[in-house]
């Protein structure tokens, strides 16, 4: 009777020191999971146009995948030219954000002031001196190298599941059909977020060409990245052309442009994505919040990117795993 009575402990004890012994394990090697999962991430979003490639035009499985490794180079390529010609656009007009930005506080002390609030003087050219600005430039640098160091590992890792899933035949290998399985719901989530973030992208890309807003680019090709990650990524992705329209045009065009862009993420989420999602993934606001937070304090921002796509394979595999259980328990006669 006392077997009986501790042995639900006993398992719970059990399971909760093995979730804990998960969990560190996770945290410890998120260095190596992070571009892991980014990588199949990768292949969700990528695959299914090396596979409408077979479909199609009945290409073998190595030259679709040749393919799409060709528009993928072309696509990086591009972006890169245009990043490029991007930053060399702020760096010329770096003088004259900081003579504007200059202006700005000065009106900001005037209107303080008149308000008997006493605000420090400090002028802009003695905060960003040379010595700091290169200082912020080494810093950003390094970001930035550690971006395309792990932007390469991501792309080699999410090509390498892409060989392993891009196949139509029957005969596919138990690694393929496992996550055909489990990441179904994910590739639905992805395909979405993808479809869903290009056309926000593309319609900021207008709204701020049509604003006047330096390098739209930039901040178009930030809000697509950026709309992967809930809520946080959004609000991320409206400060840098807001604050950008803040010092060329002032702060009244800095408001228009930032309910602008509020706006059409409003019309995007209400409007565009239920169209799009006609197989809704089964998760609600507060699993998204919880997952967002869960997996970006074990694996980091890479953990935050593939929080949702992870949480919903990872509830495919519990249900799985208790119906498998319960038909076990079960009796046979």
């Amino acid at each position: 009777m006392a077997d009986d009575s501790t042995s639900p402990m006993l398992r719970f004890l059990q399971g909760a020191a093995c979730t804990v012994i998960i969990l560190w394990a996770i945290r410890a090697a998120s260095d190596v999971l992070g571009p892991l999962l980014l990588g199949l991430l990768l292949a969700y979003a990528v695959v299914p146009f090396p596979k409408w490639l077979m479909r199609r035009f009945k290409f073998p499985k190595s030259a679709a995948i040749a393919i799409t490794a060709v528009a993928i180079v072309a696509s990086a390529l591009f972006l890169a030219f245009s990043l490029d010609l991007a930053s060399v656009r702020v760096q010329e007009k770096l003088p004259v954000y900081e003579e504007r930005l200059s202006s700005n506080y000065e009106q900001f002390e005037v209107f303080m002031s008149a308000h008997g609030i006493d605000v420090p003087d400090r002028s802009v050219k003695n905060v960003l001196t040379p010595e700091r600005l290169r200082e912020i430039t080494g810093v950003v640098l390094t970001v930035v190298r550690a971006i395309i160091s792990n932007g390469l590992l991501i792309s080699l890792l999410g090509f390498l599941f892409i060989m392993e899933m891009a196949d139509i035949e029957g005969t596919r290998s138990i690694l393929a059909e496992r996550l055909e399985y489990y990441g179904s719901d994910a590739g639905i989530y992805v395909a979405v977020t993808a479809k869903t973030a290009g056309i926000n992208a593309l319609v900021n890309l207008t709204f701020l060409i049509v604003m006047g807003v330096d390098t739209p680019i930039v901040w178009s090709v930030l809000y697509f990245f950026l709309d992967f990650i809930p809520t946080l990524g959004y609000l991320t992705a409206l400060v840098p052309p807001t604050f950008v329209t803040l010092l060329m045009f002032g702060w009244k065009r800095a408001l228009l442009v930032a309910g602008g862009l509020i706006l059409t993420n409003l019309v995007v989420d209400n409007m565009v994505t239920p169209i799009f999602m006609k197989q809704a993934v089964d998760i609600s606001f507060l699993e998204i919040t919880l997952s967002l937070l869960g997996w970006a304090f074990l694996l980091g921002l890479m953990g935050a990117i593939v929080a949702i796509p992870l949480t919903l394979a990872l509830k495919k595999f519990v249900a799985k795993s208790l119906g498998s259980e319960q038909l076990t328990m079960e009796p046979s006669g």
